[in-house]
């Protein structure tokens, strides 16, 4: 069995290695979603061959998630500390 996949669309050709028949044409749908999901549906698109939308995509999305660590991380911690400050605050009183 012999498989083609081709660059420019989610489409790919199985055929028999021995006679050469055609087995199946199928979608590649998987394809479609991994490039939507890394951003190099963008690229392409646009037809750039440097993947400058998957590059700034990513970042974005790396920074993004450093960000959310962080404010997550403060939201948790936020109220523990606030709630030991009050209760230091009673006792001396």
């Amino acid at each position: 069995m012999l498989k083609f996949v081709f660059r420019n669309h989610y489409t790919a050709l199985q055929l028999d290695g021995a006679s050469g028949k055609l087995l199946l044409i199928e979608r590649r749908n998987a394809d479609m979603i991994e490039d939507i999901h890394d951003g190099s549906i963008l690229d392409n698109i646009f037809g750039t061959s440097a993947e400058p939308f998957k590059l700034i995509y990513a970042s974005i999305m790396g920074l993004a998630l450093l960000l959310f660590t962080i404010t997550g991380f403060w939201l948790w911690y936020g109220p523990k500390l606030m709630k030991k400050q009050l209760k230091s605050k009673t006792r001396k009183r």
